[in-house]
C-alpha cells in the first residue's frame, strides 16, 4: 500500500454448475511482512456468500500478503467446480464502505 486507508470486501459472488455449492466456507487473511494476521474476511460461510460491503480494516503503507483457506463441501467430485468472484474497496478517508456506481 502507498497509501493509508481501509480495506474493505464489497462484494462476494460465487458460480457453480452443481445443486449444492462446492465451496462450504472461504476466508481471506490479510498478513504484513512478518506473516501477523492483520485482518480476516470471511467471504464464504455455509455455503452461501456473506453479507457485503463488510466491515472494514485499517492498513498503514507497506507490503502486505492474501492468504485464501477454502473449506470444500464433501464429498468432493471431479465435477465440482465453483468460481468465486471477491471485489475489494479501498478507502483512503474513513472507514465506511464506497458504494459501486450502477
Amino acid at each position: 500500500m502507498n497509501t493509508a486507508g481501509y480495506i474493505y470486501v464489497s462484494s462476494v459472488n460465487p458460480s457453480y454448475t452443481t445443486t449444492t455449492a462446492p465451496v462450504q466456507s472461504m476466508t481471506i487473511d490479510i498478513q504484513n511482512t512478518s506473516g501477523t494476521t492483520i485482518c480476516t474476511f470471511q467471504v464464504i460461510s455455509s455455503g452461501s456468500p456473506t453479507t457485503t460491503p463488510s466491515s472494514s480494516c485499517s492498513l498503514g503503507t507497506g507490503t502486505y500478503y492474501i492468504s485464501i483457506k477454502v473449506v470444500p463441501n464433501l464429498p468432493v467430485t471431479s465435477s465440482s467446480t465453483e468460481t468465486v468472484t471477491v471485489n475489494f474497496g479501498y478507502n483512503v478517508i474513513s472507514s465506511v464502505s464506497v458504494p459501486v456506481p450502477t
